[in-house]
């Protein structure tokens, strides 16, 4: 069976940072495939990911656990067949929740070796009573507490006694039985994604997830964001870049894209979320033109 591990998390809580750690710390040796599910029709973590690693398939407009559920089994299926891989990553959107893809992944032929949700340690307050951030807690085995280096010592013991309640509250459960699907939580507090080899060797592989309750074919949820992309013609100038990430309106939680900046070599990754901000790594490869997606608080229904 193909090995599979699922990252989930909240917007702009450091999923892919984690997923490029892990490619090139952990499966340097290995065939890596990843599987990207992102809002909104220009996907920017695809090509943050390609940077790293080739055999990237995107999915845009939607989400995984309802709406793009065809679409994402066929790229696993194009995955498999094009690659041949002997790991498979996939990343969740923000607004998605984990157990969907779960059952997709086991119906077709993937081991789960874990289910990882990235927790922001400085921004959790600001989202943890939204009811998608709770069931991707609910429905991991391994919830990794990012950018602990922004927080407190006491902050994080506060956050890991919060996560687990969280988990004890929103744990999926057979119907019947009331018995989870996980026996325990493995909590992990880390700096820009960084984890120890132990996550990805196997030992918190999944059993078979068919006798849980799997959910309804009209299933429908509100993801409540709305996003809006902005395409850039010409290089931006940094100090304006700059005031603009600093000036954002409030109900604007994440922005994300690739810019192309006046007297810069290369392409920029700009990352934005609840009121922290960078432009960091650069994309020599990338050829398109610069964007910014700005995802904010909204009704939209996925």
């Amino acid at each position: 069976m193909l090995p599979a591990f699922v990252v989930t998390g909240f917007l702009g809580s450091g999923k892919t940072t984690l997923l490029v750690r892990a490619a090139r710390e952990h499966f340097g040796g290995k065939r890596v495939a990843v599987l990207v599910n992102e809002i909104g029709e220009v996907g920017v973590d695809g090509k943050v990911l390609q940077n790293v690693y080739s055999s990237v398939v995107e999915l845009a407009e939607g989400c995984i656990c309802c709406s793009l559920h065809a679409e994402f089994e066929k790229g696993i299926k194009e995955i498999r067949e094009k690659y041949d891989p002997e790991v498979l990553l996939v990343e969740t959107s923000g607004a998605a929740e984990p157990f969907p893809v779960m059952l997709s992944l086991q119906s077709l032929g993937c081991s789960i070796e874990g289910v990882i949700c990235v927790v922001d340690a400085k921004n959790f307050e600001k989202y943890k009573n939204e009811s998608t951030a709770r069931y991707q807690i609910g429905g991991s085995n391994i919830v990794v507490i990012n950018k602990v280096d922004l927080v407190d010592a006491q902050r994080c013991d506060e956050l890991e006694k919060e996560i687990k309640k969280i988990w004890e509250e929103y744990s999926i459960r057979n119907v019947f039985t009331g018995e989870r699907i996980f026996s325990y939580l493995r909590v992990y507090r880390t700096s820009f994604g960084q984890l120890p080899a132990e996550v990805f060797e196997g030992i918190f592989v999944l059993d078979d997830l068919s006798k849980y309750t799997q959910p309804s074919p009209a299933h429908q949820h509100q993801h409540r964001v709305a996003e809006q992309v902005i395409q850039f013609p010409q290089p931006l100038e940094y100090d304006k870049l700059v005031d603009l990430l600093k000036n954002l309106p409030a109900d604007v939680i994440r922005v994300k894209g690739i810019v192309r900046i006046a007297n810069m070599k290369n392409p920029v990754i700009v990352n934005y979320a609840f009121g922290l901000w960078d432009i960091g790594e650069e994309i020599p490869s990338y050829r398109g033109s610069s964007f910014l997606v700005f995802i904010k608080r909204g009704g939209v229904q996925a």
